[in-house]
């Protein structure tokens, strides 16, 4: 019996983890179709461990780290705590990550050659 629970739980977990944030096209305004779709990530800076976890535990500064920092290529996109504002030099980092969904690959390629352009029209 635990074995179904922990697998129908990993399976509800997948299944949310795959999940398009964005019904319409960011480009075109169109209807997506699921299977074209880009993944940003950026890497962010933290002042310490206690400041990365709450990061990690909270979907929407993901979210909000990504949009603002859409495109950027340094890694660690930041130079001050976004938890604590002050300097991230311990070296801690984490991932953020959001997937957005597009109409056609003509649009995908728009979007990936300027995310900064597009990223407000993903909702």
């Amino acid at each position: 019996m635990k074995f179904l629970t922990a697998l129908f739980a990993s399976l509800l977990l997948a299944g949310a983890a795959s999940a398009e944030i964005n019904k319409k096209c960011p480009v075109s305004g169109k209807d997506v179709d699921a299977a074209v779709t880009s993944e940003l990530k950026v890497t962010v800076g933290f002042c310490c461990a206690k400041c990365q976890g709450k990061f990690e535990a909270d979907p929407k500064l993901q979210e909000e780290a990504v949009r603002k920092h859409a495109g950027a290529t340094e890694s660690p996109v930041n130079t001050k705590c976004p938890i604590s504002g002050k300097d991230n030099a311990a070296g801690k980092t984490a991932t953020a990550s959001m997937k957005v969904a597009f109409c056609c690959p003509k649009c995908k390629a728009s979007f990936d050659a300027e995310p900064k352009k597009f990223i407000d029209k993903v909702k």
